[in-house]
């Protein structure tokens, strides 16, 4: 038995699918056409409209931010000018500022009227010149003035020395020497110096209680901080270190602040 409203499919013809379908119909073999993209939309004129479209919309978003820019360095502006002024007028209604502003109260004038004081100088009396005439006979006076004798000369300032000289160690090409030299004369040196010359190229090498000096076989040894005064009779030690290459005798031409000193 079959079911109400219900039909078999041979019973549907082309008009009810249709409808039921929505589609539409068209005759067996025919042609279709094909949508073509259009030559407009496909040439070089095409990409340079798009080109010049989008070089628009970046000069477009170009302008628009140097707008944005400009509004908002004139904000800032504004923000600094209105803070300055408000600092100002702030700054000029202060109590300070009006206490150190305000001028003080100005003193009185005085005036003290000048006198001119007058005076009438006295003419200076003329000299009156007169000549005489003397028949008196001239004298000429003769005043003896007898010299002063001359002063006494200082005393002789005796720079006299005694010196010995010691070899007291030799090894191979070197040696140490000693020299003892004595003030003999009469007054005090301050500062001493002492020299000799050497006669086989000998050379000093190292010294102590002297400050050794050498130039070629003149060697010049002058005191040190600790001994500057040797007083008449007194005795400085003075000692080296030396070098020789040809042969070690002792040194000759002693002089004490340029004296000849005694060699003994």
């Amino acid at each position: 038995m079959a079911r109400a409203g219900w039909r078999p499919d041979d019973d549907f013809s082309v008009d009810d699918l249709l409808r039921e379908t929505g589609a539409m119909p068209r005759a067996l073999g025919e042609h279709v056409p094909v949508t073509r993209a259009r030559e407009a939309d496909t040439d070089a004129g095409y990409r340079e409209r798009l080109e010049q479209r989008a070089r628009e919309a970046a000069a477009a978003q170009q302008r628009a931010g140097r707008r944005i820019r400009w509004v908002s360095a004139l904000c800032g502006a504004a923000v600094v000018v209105g803070s300055l002024v408000v600092i100002a007028v702030t700054s000029e209604s202060s109590p300070g500022r009006q206490a150190a502003v305000a001028p003080g109260p100005l003193a009185p004038a005085t005036t003290t009227p000048r006198t001119t004081a007058t005076t009438t100088a006295a003419p200076a009396p003329v000299p009156t010149v007169l000549r005489q005439t003397s028949s008196a006979p001239k004298t000429t006076a003769t005043s003896t003035t007898q010299a002063a004798p001359p002063p006494p000369p200082p005393p002789a300032v005796i720079a006299s020395c005694a010196v010995r000289y010691a070899v007291t160690d030799q090894w191979p090409n070197g040696f140490t020497a000693g020299v003892s030299v004595t003030n003999t004369g009469n007054q005090t040196l301050s500062p001493w110096t002492a020299t000799w010359t050497f006669t086989a190229g000998q050379r000093v090498t190292h010294s102590w209680n002297g400050d050794y000096s050498q130039s070629g076989s003149r060697v010049t040894m002058k005191a040190v901080s600790y001994n500057l005064t040797l007083a008449p009779g007194a005795t400085v030690d003075i000692g080296f270190n030396g070098a020789f290459d040809h042969g070690n005798p002792s040194p000759v031409g002693f002089t004490l602040n340029g004296a000849s000193c005694k060699t003994g």
